[in-house]
């Protein structure tokens, strides 16, 4: 999987050290491939992104190299859905739909590809799709002025959901104001490598990658500061974010195991202490103290507490 090197060791306890920034000791990896105990969301060689639906949240839609599939009963069992050949980068709430976006593939298409120091998906052709009915069935839009490259990745503010930002995987940020009828480019150049991006409070964005850390802008993303943080391995790897919906500042980020922000993303503390690396992320908006992650060993955990404490998904 193109120089990804997938975690599958056994899921430690639940840590909730006070910082990722003090000196770091890497945690040790498992040399025995680990089963997980719990439930497992479907074989893909990546996963990218999770949403749960706007009113029911066992309800979940994931996005994978594989295309969507969506989960009715909290990431027990699992379906297909939405349009075939597709990796399906991004899923974000807009208003009371869904919006879906990713890449059109070929069988050789590789999920991930590096690109200088850094990591994006895949080139190739921009798919955009729209659920209103939870994930249970899609429809392919072209929305007015939206990408025709990859989409890397979505996020909709959680003060206003209609308005919706677009990433693609060559830098270029777009956005809504109209739950995706239509987008505008925003900026030519994002100015940090195209992977993770969430939107907090105000003009607040969080962006951050596998292998250049995080980031923070407090204008739009005209300009960036690098949030201070170090993953378990002592590295910088940044996966996906997931921003409570009735509180702004409570961020969690995934990378080696989960991380918890309760300022905004200014600060990060681990939440769940593992080996394994994490990547898709979501609260329930229905639910905000709700949560759910998938992990790079195929598990899928749930938190009730807002993201403080995680438990897996029994079978």
């Amino acid at each position: 999987m193109l120089g990804v090197v997938v975690a599958i060791a056994a899921v430690g306890a639940v840590s909730r050290s006070t910082s990722n920034t003090a000196a770091c000791s890497p945690i040790s990896n498992s040399s025995t491939p680990a089963t997980p105990t719990g439930a497992t969301v479907p074989s893909s060689l990546w996963w990218f992104t999770m949403a749960v639906s706007p009113t029911d949240p066992n309800s979940l839609v994931l996005a994978t190299a594989n295309g969507l599939y969506s989960s009715a009963d909290g990431g027990k069992t699992w379906a297909a859905t939405g349009p075939k050949s597709v990796d399906f980068t991004s899923v974000v709430q807009s208003g009371s739909k869904l919006l879906a976006g990713g890449v059109k593939t070929t069988p050789t298409t590789s999920p991930v590809i590096r690109v200088g120091l850094h990591r994006t998906v895949s080139t190739g052709p921009a798919v955009l799709a729209a659920s209103s009915n939870g994930g249970k069935t899609w429809t392919v839009i072209h929305p007015a002025g939206g990408p025709t490259s990859a989409v890397q990745a979505m996020a909709s503010d959680p003060a206003n959901s209609s308005s919706v930002y677009l990433l693609t995987n060559t830098g270029k940020l777009y956005h809504s104001t109209n739950g995706g009828t239509s987008f505008a480019l925003a900026d030519a150049n994002l100015g940090i490598p195209p992977w993770a991006i969430a939107l907090t409070q105000g003009t607040q964005i969080l962006g951050g990658d596998m292998d250049g850390g995080a980031h923070q802008s407090s204008n739009n993303g005209t300009t960036w500061s690098t949030t201070p943080f170090t993953d378990l391995r002592c590295g910088k790897m940044v996966m996906e974010y997931a921003v409570q919906p009735d509180s702004p500042t409570k961020v969690l980020m995934t990378s080696i195991g989960i991380l918890l922000s309760t300022n905004g993303g200014k600060s990060w503390h681990t939440a769940l202490k593992t080996p394994v690396m994490f990547g898709p992320v979501a609260y329930a908006p229905s639910q905000a103290n709700t949560a759910y992650a998938v992990g790079f060993d195929g598990s899928i955990w749930k938190s009730t507490d807002g993201g403080q404490t995680w438990n897996p998904v029994p079978k």
